[in-house]
Protein backbone atom coordinates (compact mmCIF):
# COMPACT_ATOMS: atom_id res chain seq x y z
CA UNK A 1 0.00 0.00 0.00
CA UNK A 2 1.61 3.43 -0.93
CA UNK A 3 2.10 5.94 1.57
CA UNK A 4 -0.31 8.31 -0.19
CA UNK A 5 -3.13 5.62 0.41
CA UNK A 6 -2.17 5.20 4.00
CA UNK A 7 -2.81 9.05 4.94
CA UNK A 8 -6.24 9.19 3.14
CA UNK A 9 -7.23 5.67 4.97
CA UNK A 10 -5.74 7.24 7.79
CA UNK A 11 -7.76 10.30 7.63
CA UNK A 12 -10.91 8.64 6.55
CA UNK A 13 -10.52 6.36 9.54
CA UNK A 14 -10.31 9.76 11.80
CA UNK A 15 -12.79 11.33 10.79
CA UNK A 16 -15.49 8.00 10.87
CA UNK A 17 -13.59 8.13 14.88
CA UNK A 18 -14.47 11.81 15.66
CA UNK A 19 -18.80 11.11 14.18
CA UNK A 20 -18.54 7.98 16.60
CA UNK A 21 -17.30 9.85 19.56
CA UNK A 22 -19.88 13.08 18.86
CA UNK A 23 -22.91 10.39 18.10
CA UNK A 24 -21.89 8.39 21.51
CA UNK A 25 -21.21 11.76 23.80
CA UNK A 26 -22.88 14.69 22.33
CA UNK A 27 -25.85 13.18 21.05
CA UNK A 28 -25.89 10.33 24.00
CA UNK A 29 -29.11 10.77 25.87
CA UNK A 30 -28.54 12.65 29.41
CA UNK A 31 -31.86 13.30 30.81
CA UNK A 32 -35.65 13.14 30.29
CA UNK A 33 -38.32 15.50 31.64
CA UNK A 34 -42.36 15.52 31.47
CA UNK A 35 -44.53 18.38 30.09
CA UNK A 36 -48.43 18.02 30.63
CA UNK A 37 -50.38 19.63 28.73
CA UNK A 38 -53.55 19.18 31.07
CA UNK A 39 -54.58 20.03 34.21
CA UNK A 40 -54.54 17.15 36.43
CA UNK A 41 -57.17 16.20 38.42
CA UNK A 42 -57.13 11.95 38.77
CA UNK A 43 -54.04 11.96 37.45
CA UNK A 44 -51.76 11.70 40.53
CA UNK A 45 -48.51 10.38 39.03
CA UNK A 46 -45.28 12.51 39.46
CA UNK A 47 -42.50 13.17 37.18
CA UNK A 48 -40.19 10.73 38.42
CA UNK A 49 -42.42 7.84 38.52
CA UNK A 50 -43.96 8.86 35.18
CA UNK A 51 -40.06 8.93 34.03
CA UNK A 52 -38.44 5.87 35.93
CA UNK A 53 -41.64 3.67 34.32
CA UNK A 54 -40.14 4.84 30.64
CA UNK A 55 -36.66 2.99 31.88
CA UNK A 56 -35.22 5.14 29.46
CA UNK A 57 -31.63 4.04 27.93
CA UNK A 58 -29.09 7.18 29.11
CA UNK A 59 -26.36 7.39 27.17
CA UNK A 60 -27.33 5.72 24.17
CA UNK A 61 -27.41 7.76 21.14
CA UNK A 62 -30.84 9.69 20.44
CA UNK A 63 -30.51 9.03 16.43
CA UNK A 64 -30.73 5.71 16.99
CA UNK A 65 -32.62 5.00 20.08
CA UNK A 66 -36.47 4.44 19.05
CA UNK A 67 -38.75 6.10 21.43
CA UNK A 68 -41.47 3.55 20.50
CA UNK A 69 -40.82 0.85 23.05
CA UNK A 70 -40.78 3.99 25.54
CA UNK A 71 -44.40 4.64 25.16
CA UNK A 72 -45.36 1.19 25.38
CA UNK A 73 -43.49 0.98 28.81
CA UNK A 74 -45.43 3.57 29.97
CA UNK A 75 -48.70 2.11 28.90
CA UNK A 76 -48.17 -0.56 29.87
CA UNK A 77 -47.12 0.45 33.80
CA UNK A 78 -50.87 0.48 34.39
CA UNK A 79 -50.46 -3.57 35.13
CA UNK A 80 -48.55 -2.67 38.43
CA UNK A 81 -50.45 0.92 38.66
CA UNK A 82 -53.47 1.40 38.33
CA UNK A 83 -52.86 5.57 38.36
CA UNK A 84 -51.60 5.03 35.06
CA UNK A 85 -54.75 4.16 33.31
CA UNK A 86 -55.25 8.04 33.25
CA UNK A 87 -51.90 8.83 31.63
CA UNK A 88 -51.90 9.72 27.74
CA UNK A 89 -48.60 9.96 26.05
CA UNK A 90 -49.19 12.19 23.65
CA UNK A 91 -45.20 11.92 22.22
CA UNK A 92 -41.89 11.99 23.42
CA UNK A 93 -40.16 14.97 21.66
CA UNK A 94 -36.08 14.95 20.77
CA UNK A 95 -34.30 18.18 22.42
CA UNK A 96 -30.93 18.43 20.97
CA UNK A 97 -28.28 17.89 21.57
CA UNK A 98 -28.98 14.63 23.82
CA UNK A 99 -32.50 15.32 25.53
CA UNK A 100 -36.40 13.71 25.66
CA UNK A 101 -39.37 15.33 26.92
CA UNK A 102 -42.51 13.47 27.25
CA UNK A 103 -45.64 15.31 25.96
CA UNK A 104 -48.17 13.75 28.43
CA UNK A 105 -52.17 14.76 29.36
CA UNK A 106 -54.85 13.18 31.32
CA UNK A 107 -57.33 11.30 29.57
CA UNK A 108 -60.94 12.61 30.52
CA UNK A 109 -63.71 10.49 31.86
CA UNK A 110 -66.32 10.76 29.26
CA UNK A 111 -68.27 7.77 29.39
CA UNK A 112 -69.67 5.14 32.01
CA UNK A 113 -71.38 1.32 31.43
CA UNK A 114 -72.30 -1.20 33.74
CA UNK A 115 -71.42 -4.87 33.06
CA UNK A 116 -73.04 -6.77 36.01
CA UNK A 117 -72.21 -5.04 39.07
CA UNK A 118 -68.96 -3.26 38.29
CA UNK A 119 -69.30 0.05 36.00
CA UNK A 120 -66.45 1.17 33.73
CA UNK A 121 -65.33 4.40 33.61
CA UNK A 122 -64.01 5.07 30.49
CA UNK A 123 -62.10 8.06 28.13
CA UNK A 124 -63.39 8.30 24.73
CA UNK A 125 -61.00 5.90 23.49
CA UNK A 126 -62.64 3.56 25.52
CA UNK A 127 -59.58 2.85 27.81
CA UNK A 128 -60.59 1.49 31.69
CA UNK A 129 -60.05 4.67 33.59
CA UNK A 130 -61.47 2.58 36.82
CA UNK A 131 -63.96 0.64 38.04
CA UNK A 132 -66.64 1.66 40.39
CA UNK A 133 -69.35 -0.09 42.27
CA UNK A 134 -73.03 -0.55 40.47
CA UNK A 135 -74.71 1.88 42.32
CA UNK A 136 -72.12 4.60 41.24
CA UNK A 137 -74.19 5.47 37.94
CA UNK A 138 -77.33 6.77 40.32
CA UNK A 139 -75.36 8.30 42.77
CA UNK A 140 -71.66 10.62 41.66
CA UNK A 141 -71.88 10.05 37.99
CA UNK A 142 -71.66 13.16 35.80
CA UNK A 143 -70.14 11.02 32.94
CA UNK A 144 -72.55 9.89 29.83
CA UNK A 145 -74.10 6.69 30.37
CA UNK A 146 -73.28 3.64 27.74
CA UNK A 147 -76.10 0.95 27.56
CA UNK A 148 -76.32 -2.59 25.49
CA UNK A 149 -73.01 -2.60 24.77
CA UNK A 150 -71.40 -5.95 23.18
CA UNK A 151 -67.93 -6.31 24.75
CA UNK A 152 -65.49 -8.83 22.95
CA UNK A 153 -62.86 -8.65 25.70
CA UNK A 154 -62.60 -12.23 27.57
CA UNK A 155 -62.07 -9.93 30.94
CA UNK A 156 -61.42 -6.41 31.84
CA UNK A 157 -58.75 -4.87 33.66
CA UNK A 158 -58.44 -1.30 34.09
CA UNK A 159 -56.04 0.34 31.71
CA UNK A 160 -57.34 -1.91 28.88
CA UNK A 161 -59.17 -0.86 25.91
CA UNK A 162 -62.31 -2.21 25.23
CA UNK A 163 -62.88 -4.33 22.23
CA UNK A 164 -66.82 -4.10 21.33
CA UNK A 165 -69.06 -4.94 18.12
CA UNK A 166 -70.26 -1.39 18.39
CA UNK A 167 -66.80 -0.06 16.72
CA UNK A 168 -68.47 3.61 15.86
CA UNK A 169 -68.78 4.69 19.25
CA UNK A 170 -65.27 5.65 18.60
CA UNK A 171 -66.16 8.04 16.19
CA UNK A 172 -69.04 9.40 18.54
CA UNK A 173 -66.77 11.95 20.70
CA UNK A 174 -64.83 13.29 17.96
CA UNK A 175 -68.33 13.56 15.65
CA UNK A 176 -69.94 15.83 18.76
CA UNK A 177 -66.34 17.86 18.77
CA UNK A 178 -66.63 18.48 15.05
CA UNK A 179 -70.02 20.32 15.74
CA UNK A 180 -68.24 22.63 18.14
CA UNK A 181 -69.75 20.77 21.20
CA UNK A 182 -66.63 20.21 24.05
CA UNK A 183 -66.69 17.04 26.28
CA UNK A 184 -68.43 19.22 29.08
CA UNK A 185 -71.16 20.58 26.70
CA UNK A 186 -71.62 16.95 25.63
CA UNK A 187 -72.11 15.46 29.02
CA UNK A 188 -74.40 18.98 29.62
CA UNK A 189 -76.82 17.41 26.70
CA UNK A 190 -76.73 13.31 26.91
CA UNK A 191 -77.69 11.28 29.61
CA UNK A 192 -77.31 8.09 28.04
CA UNK A 193 -76.68 6.56 25.01
CA UNK A 194 -78.20 2.69 24.06
CA UNK A 195 -77.34 1.07 21.20
CA UNK A 196 -79.57 -1.35 18.61
CA UNK A 197 -79.16 -2.48 15.23
CA UNK A 198 -81.48 -1.51 12.36
CA UNK A 199 -82.66 -3.37 9.46
CA UNK A 200 -83.22 -2.35 6.12
CA UNK A 201 -85.57 -5.03 3.91
CA UNK A 202 -84.36 -3.57 0.75
CA UNK A 203 -80.77 -4.62 0.97
CA UNK A 204 -81.34 -7.19 3.73
CA UNK A 205 -78.32 -5.54 6.00
CA UNK A 206 -78.29 -4.75 9.71
CA UNK A 207 -76.77 -1.55 10.70
CA UNK A 208 -76.02 -0.41 14.42
CA UNK A 209 -78.09 2.46 15.64
CA UNK A 210 -77.54 4.73 18.93
CA UNK A 211 -80.54 6.05 20.73
CA UNK A 212 -79.03 9.32 22.53
CA UNK A 213 -81.69 10.96 25.36
CA UNK A 214 -80.93 14.05 26.41
CA UNK A 215 -81.33 15.65 30.02
CA UNK A 216 -84.27 17.21 28.40
CA UNK A 217 -85.94 14.03 27.64
CA UNK A 218 -85.70 14.20 23.95
CA UNK A 219 -84.85 10.96 21.83
CA UNK A 220 -83.11 10.92 18.77
CA UNK A 221 -82.21 7.73 17.33
CA UNK A 222 -79.32 7.91 14.75
CA UNK A 223 -79.42 4.76 12.36
CA UNK A 224 -75.92 3.27 10.77
CA UNK A 225 -73.63 5.21 12.79
CA UNK A 226 -70.75 3.45 10.88
CA UNK A 227 -72.15 6.36 8.57
CA UNK A 228 -71.95 10.42 8.10
CA UNK A 229 -71.93 10.40 11.99
CA UNK A 230 -70.50 14.18 11.65
CA UNK A 231 -73.57 15.17 10.07
CA UNK A 232 -76.25 12.85 11.82
CA UNK A 233 -75.29 14.55 14.47
CA UNK A 234 -75.40 18.43 13.19
CA UNK A 235 -79.04 17.32 11.81
CA UNK A 236 -79.81 16.36 15.32
CA UNK A 237 -78.81 19.65 16.98
CA UNK A 238 -80.52 21.33 14.15
CA UNK A 239 -83.54 19.59 14.93
CA UNK A 240 -83.76 19.62 19.10
CA UNK A 241 -83.18 23.75 18.25
CA UNK A 242 -85.81 24.07 15.80
CA UNK A 243 -88.30 20.99 15.39
CA UNK A 244 -89.20 21.69 19.28
CA UNK A 245 -90.23 25.13 19.05
CA UNK A 246 -92.16 24.93 15.79
CA UNK A 247 -95.47 24.99 17.16
CA UNK A 248 -98.37 26.87 16.03
CA UNK A 249 -101.32 28.60 18.45
CA UNK A 250 -103.49 25.90 18.08
CA UNK A 251 -100.84 23.44 19.38
CA UNK A 252 -100.11 21.80 16.21
CA UNK A 253 -96.40 20.99 14.75
CA UNK A 254 -95.91 23.41 11.60
CA UNK A 255 -93.11 23.18 9.26
CA UNK A 256 -90.45 26.20 8.43
CA UNK A 257 -93.25 27.30 5.64
CA UNK A 258 -95.83 27.35 8.14
CA UNK A 259 -97.75 24.09 7.39
CA UNK A 260 -98.99 21.78 9.89
CA UNK A 261 -97.13 18.42 9.59
CA UNK A 262 -99.22 14.87 9.42
CA UNK A 263 -98.33 11.45 9.33
CA UNK A 264 -97.58 9.91 5.48
CA UNK A 265 -100.21 7.29 4.64
CA UNK A 266 -97.86 4.33 3.39
CA UNK A 267 -98.95 1.09 1.75
CA UNK A 268 -98.54 -2.61 3.05
CA UNK A 269 -94.96 -2.06 0.97
CA UNK A 270 -93.62 0.72 2.86
CA UNK A 271 -94.71 3.58 -0.08
CA UNK A 272 -96.33 6.78 -0.12
CA UNK A 273 -99.89 6.36 -1.17
CA UNK A 274 -101.01 9.91 -2.66
CA UNK A 275 -104.89 10.88 -3.63
CA UNK A 276 -105.70 11.81 -7.59
CA UNK A 277 -103.60 14.39 -7.59
CA UNK A 278 -100.04 13.27 -6.51
CA UNK A 279 -100.27 14.72 -3.37
CA UNK A 280 -99.77 12.36 -0.40
CA UNK A 281 -102.50 11.72 1.45
CA UNK A 282 -102.67 12.80 5.12
CA UNK A 283 -102.84 10.86 8.18
CA UNK A 284 -102.31 11.72 11.97
CA UNK A 285 -101.52 15.12 12.49
CA UNK A 286 -98.47 15.86 14.92
CA UNK A 287 -99.57 18.02 17.94
CA UNK A 288 -97.28 19.13 20.25
CA UNK A 289 -98.33 16.68 23.04
CA UNK A 290 -97.97 13.81 20.34
CA UNK A 291 -94.24 15.35 19.43
CA UNK A 292 -93.80 14.74 23.10
CA UNK A 293 -94.21 11.13 23.14
CA UNK A 294 -92.27 10.50 20.55
CA UNK A 295 -88.80 9.77 18.84
CA UNK A 296 -86.89 11.21 16.03
CA UNK A 297 -84.93 9.04 13.83
CA UNK A 298 -81.75 10.15 11.80
CA UNK A 299 -80.87 8.05 8.58
CA UNK A 300 -79.59 8.13 5.25
CA UNK A 301 -80.45 7.23 2.38
CA UNK A 302 -80.40 3.09 1.21
CA UNK A 303 -76.14 1.84 0.83
CA UNK A 304 -75.90 -0.30 -2.24
CA UNK A 305 -73.43 -1.28 -4.39
CA UNK A 306 -75.25 0.35 -7.77
CA UNK A 307 -76.00 3.92 -6.69
CA UNK A 308 -73.57 6.47 -4.69
CA UNK A 309 -75.14 8.12 -1.50
CA UNK A 310 -73.17 11.19 -0.16
CA UNK A 311 -72.89 12.03 3.24
CA UNK A 312 -75.33 14.62 2.76
CA UNK A 313 -78.19 12.61 1.98
CA UNK A 314 -79.29 12.14 5.29
CA UNK A 315 -83.46 12.55 6.52
CA UNK A 316 -85.40 12.37 9.11
CA UNK A 317 -88.73 10.42 10.34
CA UNK A 318 -90.77 11.58 13.51
CA UNK A 319 -91.66 8.18 15.10
CA UNK A 320 -94.88 7.57 18.17
CA UNK A 321 -92.75 5.93 20.92
CA UNK A 322 -96.93 4.45 21.12
CA UNK A 323 -96.35 2.64 17.87
CA UNK A 324 -92.88 1.68 17.96
CA UNK A 325 -90.13 1.21 20.20
CA UNK A 326 -86.29 1.25 19.68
Amino acid sequence: MSKKAIIILSICLSVVAVILILFWTLFALSSVSVKFHTTTKNLTLTEEEIVDAGDFSYGACVFFDGKTKYINRLNDKVKDNENFAYLEVVNIETIFPNRYVIHVAEREEVYAYQNGEEVYILDDDLRVLRKENGDYLSTKSNAIELKNLSILNPEVKVGDFLNVEQVGLLNMYNAFLANNRTLEEQKGFIKEIEFGESHVDVTNRDYISAKIVTHSGREFVVNNIDFALVNKIQLMFALDSTLFNQINEEGYLVDSEGNIVYDKVLNENGEIVTDENGEPLKGEVWTYERLQNSYVVIDNFILNDYQETSVTDIFYNLVDKQVNKF
